[in-house]
């Protein structure tokens, strides 16, 4: 059989329009939301749990900006590139900038202590009680991004075709983990800073979505991932010895844009 035959990839009918062997970049934003969650606190003269802090996501206003090449980073983000190893399956790495939000003002219930030779407005005895989280006392933000930097391995199916095969319809499920490199805006006492990136941690989940083909190589593609992410080192005010640490449920929906192409030689990806 000439060579030219053996590397056009098989087409089968009513299948998947055939990509393996192709990569992939997609570009696009996103909406989160939250579980509540216990955030712990310690550093010297101090040690205390909030519990059942409530947060939310921080959207930029949709406009103008989202288009404008200057502020693409502005809003919450998520940016991919990936493999298509085969017709049916693809492994991708990629970045989704997520913000998290204390809910300011929030009243909640507090265990533990703080000296008055850390904070004398906010000094306590150990114990529980109910605090009110003002600005004074802590502002909490994971707002340069809550950045999960995850491997994603996808699986498709094809749900549709139109006639010409110009226009197909994916449904896609698949999983995802990776680090969790956030840059925490926290005031403490008072006391803070917006904070350098640090791996804080890690996030693990699953995702599933449709993805549209529009022609042979562009796509959009709409995503509801959830999923588990988990903080142990979150840096608070500047101070090596005091940081945070906390857990917590996302879920995430994304609307992408990308586009699939072949890198080398090969012959064209949609024989």
């Amino acid at each position: 059989m000439p060579e030219a035959a053996l590397d056009c990839p098989r087409q089968h009918t009513g299948d998947l329009w055939t990509k393996q062997r192709t990569s992939f970049v997609h570009w696009g934003y996103n909406r989160a939301w939250y579980s509540w969650s216990d955030i712990h606190f310690d550093g010297p003269d101090y040690d205390f749990t909030l519990r059942h802090v409530e947060a939310k996501d921080r959207p930029m206003p949709f406009g103008k900006d989202y288009f404008n090449p200057k502020n693409i980073w502005i809003p919450q983000y998520n940016y991919r590139a990936g493999w298509f190893f085969h017709d049916r399956w693809s492994v991708s790495l990629g970045l989704d900038h997520m913000k998290y939000v204390m809910v300011q003002d929030q009243t909640v219930r507090m265990d533990g202590y703080v000296n008055g030779t850390r904070s004398i407005q906010h000094a306590t005895a150990e114990g529980s009680r109910d605090v009110r989280l003002t600005q004074d006392f802590l502002k909490y933000e994971h707002t340069d991004g809550l950045n999960l930097l995850s491997v994603d391995l996808d699986h498709y199916d094809q749900l549709w075709a139109s006639r010409n095969n110009t226009f197909r319809l994916n449904a896609y499920e698949g999983v995802h983990a990776g680090p969790v490199i956030p840059r925490s805006d926290v005031r403490l006492f008072g006391q803070g800073l917006n904070n350098r990136f640090n791996v804080a941690g890690v996030g693990v989940g699953a995702q599933a979505g449709f993805h549209v083909w529009l022609g042979k190589h562009v796509y959009i593609r709409n995503t509801l991932k959830a999923g588990w992410i988990d903080l142990t080192h979150v840096l608070t005010t500047g101070n090596d010895a005091d940081h945070a640490s906390q857990h917590f449920w996302f879920v995430q929906h994304a609307i992408v844009v990308g586009a699939s192409f072949r890198i080398g030689g090969g012959g064209s990806a949609d024989h």
